[in-house]
């Protein structure tokens, strides 16, 4: 087994609990890990704005921030990497979402901006936990003049099921996936957490095979299979867990800090 040179992990599910906070046990594991000269990179489909608060708990300095799900990647006020959504499918995508889903929640990412097209309940609690407030927008308008990261709909688990369904045939250059059963997220197709792992590599001039990575979730697959070692959360799903090299505890148990406390 190659020497593990740097640690990429999800966010929500994995490093958080169910409360969505960070254990002491954790931040104790990741200085330790820093103080090794290992960096803890965190590789999330949140907004940068909304991973900055993370980073500073865990005392992450002079280290990239993997936005997006791979779609921007930065280091402060550096650009690593870009890619954001076509402006012809945004274009096509809302039009659509409009004409045959009008209750769902829209959310669009550019940068460090996060624009919605009405608050409800939804918005309400991504809000809460990410500890931002959106602003309301005419999206339409919006994303004819600025870069589209990423669009989030939310909405029940049966609207966002057909909304998945309805969409997937309709798009050509972008990629839809569930970060939750009521949460669809929709990138370029050239952006993945496989992809951010292989620039964070090349960032660092190390090998894929140097990472280790954590996820919980489909959207985290890519990632844990490019990875020299790639570690489920138990509170994953199966084919998740399956795909994996590893499975350690929930994300409620500390099961990322377990791990690193034997990596020391």
């Amino acid at each position: 087994m190659a020497t593990i040179k740097v640690v990429m992990s999800d966010v929500d599910g994995t490093i958080l609990n169910f409360h969505h906070q960070i254990s002491n046990n954790l931040k104790n594991e990741v200085k330790k890990l820093t103080a090794k000269g290992i960096p803890f990179v965190l590789a999330s489909a949140r907004s940068p704005e909304g991973m900055k608060q993370i980073s500073r708990e865990l005392a992450l300095e002079n280290v990239p921030l993997v936005a997006f799900n791979g779609a921007l990647i930065l280091k402060e006020a550096t650009t690593i990497f870009t890619k954001p959504l076509e402006k012809y499918e945004v274009m096509r995508i809302l039009t659509l979402l409009t004409a045959h889903f009008p209750n769902i929640g829209i959310n669009l990412y550019s940068e460090n901006n996060w624009y919605v097209n009405k608050v409800d309940e939804h918005i309400k609690g991504e809000s809460k936990i990410t500890q931002i407030t959106p602003k309301v927008a005419d999206l339409a308008s919006l994303a004819a003049t600025v870069p589209v990261h990423k669009l989030l709909l939310i909405a029940s688990e049966a609207e966002i099921s057909a909304a998945y369904e309805f969409l997937t045939p309709q798009v050509t250059t972008s990629a839809l996936y569930l970060s939750k059963e009521n949460y669809l997220e929709i990138t370029h197709r050239a952006v993945s957490k496989a992809e951010a792992l292989r620039k964070i590599a090349a960032y660092y001039q190390i090998t894929c095979r140097e990472i280790m990575a954590f996820g919980d979730n489909y959207n985290d697959l890519p990632m844990l299979k490019a990875a020299g070692i790639g570690i489920a959360m138990a509170n994953a799903p199966l084919a998740v867990k399956k795909a994996a090299d590893k499975v350690t505890k929930t994300n409620d148990e500390d099961g990322v800090a377990s791990v690193l406390a034997k990596l020391q």
